[in-house]
C-alpha cells in the first residue's frame, strides 16, 4: 500500500485529476451496466412467473368448468374420462403441456407425446409437501440445457374433495429476452462510449483548468521577491483554489509592507554610507590645502622677490584640490539627483552608436549582432549615462602599458535586449565581486565610486538587470538586460 501510494504521488497533479475522473466515469458506467443487468434478470424472472401464474389460473378455471359441467359427480375414478377428450384442446389453447396424476402420484393422463420415465410419478418430496400444505408446489429442473418450472397442485370436485394432481411443465425460454437484452447492451455500449468520450474531454478540461490555476500561482511564487513590489493574483472563482490565492495575496501584502520598510532602511543606510564616503573624499583634498596655506603663511616674507612665484604655486595647488572637490560634488549630485525621466520608444542600436561617438574607435569597437531598428522604452539621456559610464570604467580598468580593447555588443534574447561591454583589463578579484555595485565603492585610485551604482539604479528602474563575469587574466564583461517594446510599423 505504501509503495502504491508512493507511485501515485509521483504522478503529476494534472494526470492524477484526469485519471481519477476517468475512473469515476468508468465506475459509474460499469455500475449502471451491472444494475441494468440485474434489473433485466429480475424483470425476466417476474415475466415468466406471472406468465406461468396466468396459464395456471386459466387451465384450472377451464378444468373446473369441465368438472362442473359434467353430468355426474367427478371423482378420482372418472376424472380421466372427464378430461381425456379435452386435454389436448386445453394444452394447445394455453400453449403448455398438461399432466394429470392420481392422488398417489401416478401418471394417469398427459398431453405430451412422449414423457420421460422419471416423470411418470410425482417426486416423493413434492408429494410430502402437497400432503402437508395442500398448496401448489413449484419444482425447477433442467433437461437438455433447458430449464423447466413445473407446477404441482390439487384438483378439486364440486364438493372440494381432491380428485387428482395437476402438473404444468413450463419451459423457461429466455431466447427472446436475451435477444432484447443484447440489443439493449449494444445501445447502452454506444451511449456509454459517447459518455466516456465526453467525460474524458470534460475530465481533461477540468484537470487542465485546475492545474493551470495552480501553475499560475506557482509562477507568481517563483517571481516573488523579498525586495520589490509583488503583484497579487486576481481570482474570481469561489472554490478551493481561492483559499490558496487568498493566502498568497495576504502574504504578498505583508511582504510588500516589509519590503518597503526594508528598502527604506537600505536607502537610509546607503545615504549614510555615501555621506561618510563623501566626507572622507572631501577630507583628502582639504588636508593638503590646509598644509599648503600654513606652509605659505610660515614662509611668506614681505618684499621677497620670489613671493609672486610662491603665490602662483599656492593658487595652482588650491585650484587643483578645488577641482577635485567639485568633481566629487558633481558625482554625488549625479547619483543623488537624476534628471526627470522622459521615456520614449528609442532605437537602442542607433542610440548606443551615437553615445559611443565621443570615444576613439581605435580603442572602442561597436559590433551589434542585430539589425536596426530595435526599440525599447527608455530615456535617451539615461541610456547615454549608462553606456558612457560602462565604457569609461572599461577603459580605466586597462593597466598602463597595455593597449585598451573595449568591445560593445548588443543582441536580442527571448524578448529582452542584452548589452555587453567587455575590456582587456585585469578583471575584478573575487573578494571585490560582492561590493562592485556599492555606491561608495571604487577599485580606482581616483573617482567617487558612484558610477556603477548609478548604472545599476537606472537599469533596475526600467525593469532590467546588470551582471558581470570576469577572468582575472582577460578582463571583465558587464551585461545589461532590458525588456524590449513592440516594433514600430
Amino acid at each position: 500500500m505504501i509503495k502504491q501510494g508512493f507511485l501515485f504521488n509521483r504522478i503529476s497533479l494534472r494526470l492524477r485529476v484526469f485519471v481519477s475522473l476517468i475512473i469515476i466515469i468508468l465506475f459509474t458506467v460499469g455500475t449502471l451496466g451491472f444494475l441494468m443487468f440485474l434489473h433485466f434478470n429480475q424483470t425476466a424472472e417476474t415475466f415468466h412467473k406471472n406468465r406461468l401464474l396466468r396459464k395456471e389460473k386459466t387451465i384450472i378455471e377451464t378444468i373446473d368448468y369441465a368438472i362442473t359441467d359434467y353430468p355426474e359427480e367427478v371423482s378420482e375414478k372418472n376424472i380421466v374420462d372427464v378430461l381425456k377428450p379435452k386435454i389436448f384442446e386445453f394444452s394447445d389453447i394455453n400453449d403448455i403441456h398438461i399432466n394429470l396424476y392420481d392422488l398417489k402420484g401416478n401418471l394417469t393422463l398427459t398431453s405430451e407425446a412422449k414423457i420421460a420415465e422419471e416423470r411418470k410419478r410425482v417426486p416423493a418430496q413434492i408429494m410430502s409437501i402437497l400432503s402437508l400444505s395442500n398448496d401448489r408446489v413449484e419444482h425447477i429442473r433442467t433437461s437438455d440445457k433447458e430449464t423447466y418450472i413445473t407446477v404441482y397442485t390439487y384438483l378439486y370436485n364440486i364438493n372440494q374433495r381432491p380428485i387428482a394432481i395437476l402438473s404444468l411443465p413450463y419451459m423457461h425460454d429466455d431466447s427472446f429476452q436475451k435477444q432484447e437484452f443484447f440489443l439493449l447492451i449494444e445501445r447502452f455500449s454506444a451511449v456509454a462510449a459517447f459518455v466516456i468520450f465526453i467525460g474524458g474531454l470534460i475530465a481533461w478540461w477540468l484537470s487542465k483548468s485546475v492545474t493551470a490555476r495552480i501553475k499560475e500561482i506557482a509562477e507568481r511564487l517563483n517571481k516573488t521577491h523579498v525586495v520589490g513590489h509583488n503583484k497579487p493574483i486576481f481570482y474570481d472563482s469561489n472554490d478551493e483554489v481561492k483559499v490558496l490565492v487568498d493566502s498568497y495575496n495576504d502574504m504578498v501584502l505583508k511582504l510588500n509592507e516589509q519590503s518597503e520598510q526594508l528598502l527604506k532602511i537600505e536607502r537610509e543606510e546607503t545615504w549614510r554610507e555615501a555621506a561618510r564616503q563623501v566626507a572622507h573624499e572631501l577630507k583628502n583634498p582639504l588636508t593638503p590645502m590646509r598644509l599648503q596655506i600654513q606652509n605659505f603663511n610660515r614662509k611668506f616674507e614681505a618684499g621677497n622677490p620670489d613671493n609672486k612665484e610662491k603665490i602662483d604655486e599656492l593658487c595652482k595647488g588650491l585650484l587643483k584640490q578645488i577641482d577635485t572637490i567639485t568633481g566629487i560634488a558633481e558625482a554625488f549630485s549625479d547619483f543623488a539627483k537624476m534628471p526627470v525621466r522622459k521615456d520614449e520608444s528609442i532605437d537602442i542600436v542607433e542610440e548606443i552608436s551615437l553615445a559611443l561617438e565621443m570615444f576613439d574607435d581605435k580603442f572602442v569597437k561597436y559590433t551589434p549582432e542585430i539589425e536596426s531598428p530595435l526599440y525599447i522604452n527608455f530615456d535617451s539621456s539615461y541610456l547615454v549615462r549608462v553606456i558612457t559610464n560602462l565604457v569609461k570604467n572599461a577603459l580605466q580598468a586597462v593597466p598602463l602599458g597595455r593597449t585598451p580593447e573595449v568591445k560593445v555588443k548588443i543582441r536580442e534574447n527571448n524578448g529582452n535586449v542584452n548589452i555587453l561591454v567587455s575590456d582587456n583589463g585585469t578583471g575584478i578579484s573575487d573578494e571585490l565581486i560582492d561590493r562592485i555595485f556599492e555606491p561608495k565603492f571604487t577599485t580606482k585610485s581616483s573617482g567617487s565610486g558612484f558610477g556603477l551604482a548609478m548604472v545599476k539604479k537606472i537599469v533596475e528602474e526600467y525593469g532590467g538587470n546588470i551582471r558581470f563575469r570576469n577572468n582575472s587574466h582577460e578582463g571583465s564583461t558587464f551585461i545589461i538586460s532590458l525588456p524590449l517594446t513592440p516594433k514600430k510599423h
